[in-house]
């Protein structure tokens, strides 16, 4: 290979590696309060996209920080990817599991908001998420699989049609 079509080559893997990182799903802005961090989960907005119970087979990836995946502490990435799993494995409906840093003046909450057989023998649910650093806030719903032979979830970065609230 010539020089230039090697750099061309590494070029497109990069950006498509990074792509993946940045998705396509819709986050949404969140009012902050003047002072510290907020208390309440918003509530959910629903996307109008037609796509109710996606395909989910992608890994846990940048796009589950909703906008801050390069502006996340490598802690805070933990804290929150350690907070979706407990909560896809824990918790029921509609109650939130939240973490906080105060030294990085960030915070997550996660909210699981509904459950449903995804048929065959796999469990899904969808869930909402919030994560906050400094006076930033930004929220967007996700969907994830867990199939009974898998060790860990599956997600659909898509949108999530379903009942409102």
């Amino acid at each position: 290979m010539k020089p230039y079509q090697l750099i061309l080559f590494f070029s497109v893997i990069f950006i498509s590696a990074c792509s993946s990182l940045v998705g396509t799903l819709e986050t949404r802005p969140v009012e902050t309060p003047e002072n510290g961090f907020i208390k309440m989960m918003p509530k959910p907005i629903f996307s109008e996209e037609t796509n109710p119970r996606g395909w989910t087979g992608d890994i846990w990836n940048g796009v589950q920080y909703v906008g801050f995946v390069y502006l996340l502490s490598g802690e805070d990435k933990r804290k929150h990817q350690s907070t979706v799993r407990y909560t896809l494995n824990n918790v029921p409906d509609m109650k939130v599991v939240s973490w906080y840093n105060k030294k990085n003046k960030t915070m997550g909450k996660v909210r699981v908001i509904t459950s449903f057989p995804g048929g065959g023998s796999k469990t899904c649910r969808y869930y909402q998420v919030l994560i906050q650093k400094n006076k930033t806030a930004r929220t967007a719903i996700y969907q994830a699989c867990l199939f009974n032979w898998a060790k860990d979830w599956s997600y659909n970065y898509g949108s999530y049609i379903g009942k409102r609230y």
